[in-house]
């Protein structure tokens, strides 16, 4: 079931980052992820900050139904909202039923809009200042002031929430658990950081659900569902036998909507994940669309997914870097050497990153997005993070990307047409039940892998082709009967005590093993590892694969091989072996867990002994290249019209103030306005005449100030006509100010609303600062 959420915010409010911008803010607000180098990205409420507050205050709703710490209502919010960290790991935490679609962001267009409108993007936020105060004297310390960023009040933040299996319950329960959500949003009143100072007061509605709240009277509640959140046969689906050794394949394109944390690696209080999304973080959802004889097919290894990486701007999938590629100190995005191809050059070989490996961005490595977001879980009784119950953790997620993976199926096996199911949104990764893991996939029928067009794929160790080569792996590039096998993702081999491996030895035979699978039986591998003719004949990479399961709620064991990128050489004796075999091998894998998309290889292919002058100079950056079409305005009537009046006001103040400080700054400007034939007490009338509350009075204040009286000097009668008209035409402000209106709109009709609006304000702040340089000027003049 889906929940629509409107926060309102009925003050000025921030959910921090945790992170400050030194000689602009000390603490800045959280904002959408994104590129922000042209202008801010919109304030946002985060999914984890609400879900914070808002099982806050269910639990003072269940508290005071229970009338204590414990009871039917207890139940009830365990299921909602999940099981809490606990010292106590005897039993599995339960998993949330509730789950909300991202952050709670600015309604309609509204946030696209401001990414083109930078002077309206800044005036979303403004700076508070702040001291810390000394408890023995009661007075401001010395050198502790800071700038707070707030964001502004009166907007309303939208969201959507659904409850996971709210179809499997009953009357009884659906109205308890809406009631108890429901009652926690009326009880929900402030949100975000200094929220008991004043800051983030705010209203939640629920729209979409008609609460009941009279089963908050009953006292014959139903409970909750059982505590196990999956349902597992009784007996696993009979195995589909395959055909042939054909293959069909499914092309994923992967749009990461919010930030996706997968293969999370934690390294203190950071939580890094990786540059792509492993093939055992997208399996179960693939089982899962694709349904029926799928999970089977997964134990069998006849259905498996590889990793998801990201795509080049070519649209080209990539591959991970060879660790046999070096490059310089601090410059990942250009390759400097390959040692495999004999290069000289002499760097860091690549720990991480993807490579194009074909067209004609080959050998261009590309770097994915991130961003960085802190996070803090709080203790009940002190109301303050600890380390206790988690404390403040940051997560390094992959954002604002697009990836390529991917899904592999024997022929026949499945329906036809099934790619289409594979088309939706997802959740992946971790933390995917608020901010993170929701991407857009679109799958459509792929091609088959098949070898570089430039290696040669023999029939039997020592035979020659028409072309005089050696006919076996590795005869293209005149080296004998060498196969090299480059890794593109994490391979997982055991020893002969059944250990995890990582001895180019125990590599070996399981690649035999793959290839007798494949129908080439009697080939025998050896591994080279000695550097022949200056190129080196191996680079290996370990890795550590550490993954939870849902299900237990406990931890997975450690997988323990070589790392994507790895690249190893083998010598071929005994055989034949055939293209058709080299392909399965690349298709189906090598090693164990092939089906989660371990053990991907690619054997001889050209860009391992490719030297890097024939290789791009420069690498690219993932990205999206920026539009110069600017979206049209909000229309009224349209979501977010009355959240971008708001900003626009702010704006169009601050370039009020702006404009007005450079008019009081130029003395022929400012001449223009001022008459500065009269004594100074008749210009202090002018601070008077600005002063009255409404324009019609400062109107009859001007006539009678400008009037002619004896014994001083009289108005210019030019000069008085000039204030009259800046006090009763519209538009004269406006034309002596010059305001970019263009800029400081997001909003159809806000120019014109804010001409009529601002006007009085503009007359008032023009007329004081004039003033202000004109006595300033004066009072200088006189001290000479």
């Amino acid at each position: 079931m889906n929940v629509e959420l409107e926060l309102l915010m009925l003050s000025d409010w921030r959910v921090g980052t945790g992170t400050g911008v030194p000689g602009y803010a000390d603490r800045l607000v959280q904002r959408e992820a994104g590129d922000a180098s042209t202008a801010p990205a919109a304030p946002i409420v985060p999914a984890k900050t609400l879900i914070g507050v808002w099982r806050d205050s269910c639990e003072l709703a269940a508290h005071a139904l229970d009338s204590g710490p414990s009871g039917i209502w207890h139940d009830w919010l365990d299921f909602l909202f999940g099981g809490q960290y606990s010292a106590d790991r005897r039993h599995a935490v339960r998993p949330a039923a509730l789950a909300l679609d991202g952050a709670l962001r600015l309604p309609g267009r509204l946030p696209e809009l401001l990414r083109t409108r930078p002077e309206v993007a800044w005036a979303a936020t403004f700076r508070k200042p702040g001291v810390a105060i000394d408890p023995r004297t009661g007075t401001a310390e010395a050198g502790m002031l800071r700038f707070e960023e707030m964001a502004r009040a009166g907007v309303t933040l939208t969201g959507r929430a659904r409850i996971r299996g709210f179809d499997e319950l009953d009357q009884d329960q659906r109205h308890a658990a809406v009631g108890l959500l429901a009652a926690g949003a009326r009880l929900l009143e402030r949100i975000g950081g200094k929220r008991r100072r004043g800051s983030g007061r705010c209203r939640l509605t629920l729209r979409g659900v008609e609460p009941d709240f009279a089963v908050l009277a009953r006292a014959d509640i139903a409970p909750p569902p059982a505590a196990m959140p999956y349902r597992v046969a009784d007996r696993p689906a009979p195995v589909p036998v395959p055909g042939g050794r054909e293959w069909e394949c499914a092309e994923l394109v992967i749009t990461v909507e919010q930030p996706v944390l997968a293969a999370a690696t934690v390294q203190g209080n950071l939580v890094r994940g990786e540059a792509f999304i492993p093939g055992w973080c997208l399996m179960p959802e693939v089982a899962r669309r694709l349904g029926g004889p799928a999970h089977a097919l997964v134990r069998t290894g006849d259905l498996l997914v590889t990793a998801a990486t990201p795509q080049s701007r070519g649209g080209v999938r990539t591959l991970p870097v060879p660790k046999a590629f070096v490059h310089a100190k601090g410059t990942k995005g250009v390759v400097a050497g390959n040692r495999m191809a004999g290069d000289a050059a002499v760097g860091k070989s690549y720990r991480e990153g993807h490579v194009v490996p074909e067209g004609e961005e080959a050998g261009t490595v590309v770097s994915p997005d991130f961003t960085l977001r802190m996070h803090n879980t709080i203790r009940d009784d002190i109301q303050r993070p600890s380390r206790d119950v988690g404390g403040v953790y940051i997560y390094k997620a992959l954002a604002g990307s697009v990836l390529r993976a991917e899904v592999r199926v024997r022929s026949d096996l499945l329906e036809p047409g099934w790619q289409k199911r594979l088309t939706g949104r997802w959740r992946v990764g971790r933390s995917a039940k608020d901010d993170y893991g929701q991407v857009r996939v679109e799958a459509r029928p792929g091609a088959m892998p098949s070898g570089s067009p430039k290696s040669m794929r023999g029939m039997s160790s020592g035979s020659s082709t028409e072309e005089g080569h050696s006919a076996t792996p590795g005869g293209a590039h005149g080296e004998g009967n060498l196969l090299r096998v480059w890794l593109l993702s994490e391979l997982l081999v055991r020893d002969s005590r059944l250990r995890f491996s990582i001895d180019p030895g125990d590599v070996g035979r399981a690649l035999e093993q793959a290839l007798a699978r494949a129908g080439a039986s009697g080939v025998t591998l050896s591994p080279v590892t000695e550097q022949q003719d200056g190129r080196i004949a191996v680079a290996l990479g370990a890795h550590r694969t550490e993954s939870w399961h849902r299900g237990w709620g406990l931890p997975r064991p450690t997988l323990y091989g070589l790392a994507a990128g790895s690249c190893l050489t083998f010598e071929v004796s005994g055989g034949p072996i055939s293209p058709e075999v080299l392909d399965e091998v690349r298709i189906a894998g090598v090693g164990e867990r092939r089906a989660e998309g371990f053990g991907q290889v690619e054997i001889d292919h050209d860009l391992l002994l490719r030297s890097v002058g024939d290789m791009p100079a420069q690498g690219v950056s993932y990205g999206e290249p920026a539009s110069d079409v600017w979206p049209e305005p909000i229309r009224q009537g349209e979501g977010g019209h009355a959240e971008g009046r708001i900003f626009e006001r702010a704006a169009w103040r601050v370039e009020i103030h702006r404009t007005c400080e450079a008019v009081m700054a130029a003395c022929d400007r400012r001449a223009e306005i001022l008459p500065v034939e009269v004594t100074p007490t008749q210009l202090n009338g002018l601070r008077e005449v600005v002063r009255e509350p409404s324009m019609e009075r400062a109107r009859n204040r001007l006539a009678w100030l400008t009037r002619i009286k004896a014994g001083r000097p009289s108005w210019p009668r030019k000069k008085a006509e000039t204030l009259a008209d800046l006090l009763d035409h519209p538009d004269r402000i406006w034309t002596l100010l010059g305001l970019p209106e263009e800029r400081l709109t997001v909003t159809a009709d806000g120019a014109a609303a804010l001409r009529t609006e601002l006007h009085d304000e503009a007359v008032r702040v023009l007329l004081t600062a004039c003033l202000a340089a004109h006595s300033r000027e004066r009072a200088e003049g006189d001290a000479e």
